[in-house]
């Protein structure tokens, strides 16, 4: 796929989390890079606590209270956003970019019909009223594929099911045409048959609005489905990063080769046991030296434990941190 310009820049970006006594930080993000371009697709993969969502909340300013950005750039149209107010920052999220948090039934407020809800992003930055906002909200709902328009947005939250919320959340966070979208865990909550009716959403939105999009996800195949690259994250660390047929022919870190590993084969599920990675990620307040996924590598070097490995070039766009990687 040829891709126009560069849309996102992530520099060198460090999150952390800080305790309670403000002595204990956990370094949920923890210097990472990559750039999205235009059109786009990226899938940001790693298991639960490698700081998949944490890169995501930062690139929209959205971090917990106790979170922090300690250094890095995150240029967006060339502007760093880490330099803005929350006024402009406020601006910027829903018109130019938007996410889908994970879970819909936490994103939509139980308190409010869908329709004031889908509402509100259109008063907000495209000034609507009246008509001309009744016509845009009918036309986002059809566009992710929800029957009976008009009756639906009366409706509150808890009278639709998981997979409408989750098409309702789409069609907020594509209502005022943004340039990027971040998709967090889009289908964790449905149903196999609703996710891929989803992923087909997603896939159609992305190509109609030449959306770039981010998907945080846990499933390769979800990557495989929608994404031209993945970025194969590990204890807040990018640790391997190409186009997905080359990730998926040719993992190179023993993290990603596990991972792959680890996917159910329908083929071969009477014949072998599913895989697993053994071990647990390690605490981000408290990481070993050397490489964080040495205790746990079935490959291990006993430079592993000393020293982190540097980002070696493997192709023109797939690279991989790992001693291993350096050595062939």
């Amino acid at each position: 796929m040829n891709h126009g310009d560069t849309l996102l820049q992530v520099k060198d970006l460090k999150t952390h989390i800080l305790g309670r006594d403000g002595l204990r930080v956990t370094k949920a993000v923890d210097g990472v890079s990559f750039d999205l371009k235009r059109g786009e697709t990226l899938g940001i993969i790693g298991e639960s606590g490698s700081g998949k969502t944490m890169t995501a909340l930062s690139i929209m300013r959205i971090l917990p209270e106790a979170a922090r950005v300690i250094s890095g750039e995150i240029l967006f149209n060339g502007e760093n956003l880490l330099k803005k107010g929350d006024a402009e920052m406020r601006r910027l999220r829903g018109e130019q970019m938007s996410m889908i948090l994970q879970d819909p039934m936490v994103s939509l407020d139980p308190l409010f019909t869908v329709g004031s809800q889908l509402a509100e992003p259109l008063k907000v930055h495209r000034r609507l009223s009246g008509a001309p906002l009744a016509n845009r909200m009918t036309e986002l709902m059809s566009a992710v594929s929800i029957p009976s328009p008009e009756t639906r947005l009366k409706q509150y939250p808890h009278q639709m099911s998981g997979g409408m919320l989750q098409r309702i959340v789409g069609a907020i966070a594509i209502s005022c045409d943004p340039q990027l979208l971040i998709a967090d865990e889009p289908t964790t909550a449905l149903d196999p048959t609703v996710q891929a009716q989803f992923l087909d959403l997603l896939e159609t939105l992305r190509d109609s609005k030449h959306l770039s999009v981010i998907v945080v996800t846990h499933d390769f195949g979800v990557a495989a489905r929608l994404c031209d690259r993945v970025m194969v994250m590990y204890a807040g660390r990018v640790v391997e990063m190409g186009p997905i047929r080359e990730i998926f022919d040719h993992p190179r870190h023993p993290y990603t080769k596990a991972l792959l590993a680890s996917i159910p084969d329908a083929t071969e599920l009477g014949a072998r046991r599913l895989r697993s990675i053994e071990g647990s990620p390690p605490d981000l307040a408290m990481l070993p030296p050397g490489c964080p996924f040495a205790p746990r590598c079935p490959s291990v070097l006993e430079r592993c434990h000393r020293e982190y490995p540097g980002e070696f070039r493997i192709a023109s766009e797939h690279v991989a941190s790992c001693w291993q990687v350096s050595a062939q």
